[in-house]
């Protein structure tokens, strides 16, 4: 597929017929020597992964799997916001369509309170950067979707068009990312952290935080920290939870 205006924002830029996973195949293309800001696409990803090891599958055609290098040089503890960046961008690209999109803490990109699409970070193993992934469901019909709390570009309504869309993603990540970096990872200085706090509907929502351990803990979710982990103020008598990783639900009621 031709996809003129993304390529020419990437230092480096392959479109694959078909693929396992364009974060697996970004990852050993990174330890060859690809350079920062490559890219990788497809629309026929047959063993995606989103977080937690979860399968992420899609009829081929319908879904955009696109992965992105970069080496931003920030301290390795502020990469949290990397993937906070990555669903703001595609947020953004979202509404630049026309689209209502918002950002669910911590990868999720939401249209009318439904995912359209997830984000998925890696650490490169040396440690010299990451490798960011977007699964974007652009033309996936009604009836094809994998669960009730999914939808799509179609079935919203929006143009479809993967190089208009994959386009103002790069640019919003790539400005992000520039000022992230200008300001040596500092969220607040560079304005990432703002940009990321209106985007993220989950701020001000009631929450259900389930633990890697299985625990769940249900608040309110008030900010985010320096790092951009999740702040919960508790339904408990207890400390704010300050939560790096795990499954977060909007609860729908008060």
């Amino acid at each position: 597929m031709e996809l003129p205006r993304t390529a020419v924002l990437a230092s480096r830029f392959e479109w694959l017929e078909t693929a396992e996973s364009t974060n697996t195949e970004l990852v050993a293309r990174a330890a060859a020597g690809w350079p920062d800001r490559a890219v990788l696409v497809t629309d026929r990803q047959t063993a995606g992964r989103g977080r937690l090891g979860r399968a992420w599958t899609a009829p081929p055609g319908t879904s955009l799997a696109v992965s992105v290098l970069v080496r931003p040089g920030i301290p390795w503890e502020r990469y949290g916001w990397l993937s906070l960046l990555a669903g703001v961008a595609m947020a953004e690209a979202i509404r630049s369509i026309g689209g209502a999109a918002d950002l669910k803490w911590p990868n999720d990109v939401l249209l009318g309170g439904r995912k359209v699409c997830g984000i998925l970070a890696e650490a490169l193993p040396d440690g010299s950067g990451a490798v960011l992934g977007a699964g974007l469901n652009h033309r996936i019909p009604a009836e094809s979707l994998p669960v009730p709390t999914a939808t799509s570009l179609m079935v919203e309504g929006l143009p479809t068009d993967p190089d208009a869309v994959l386009a103002a993603y790069l640019e919003r990540l790539w400005s992000s990312l520039d000022a992230l970096t200008a300001a040596g990872g500092d969220p607040e200085a560079s304005g990432v952290r703002a940009a990321v706090e209106r985007a993220c509907g989950t701020l001000g929502s009631r929450v259900r935080v389930q633990l890697p351990g299985g625990e769940d803990v249900i608040g309110r979710a008030t900010a985010l920290d320096g790092d951009g982990r999740l702040v919960v103020a508790s339904d408990r008598d207890a400390p704010p939870l300050v939560v790096a990783a795990g499954d977060v639900t909007h609860l729908r009621y008060e």
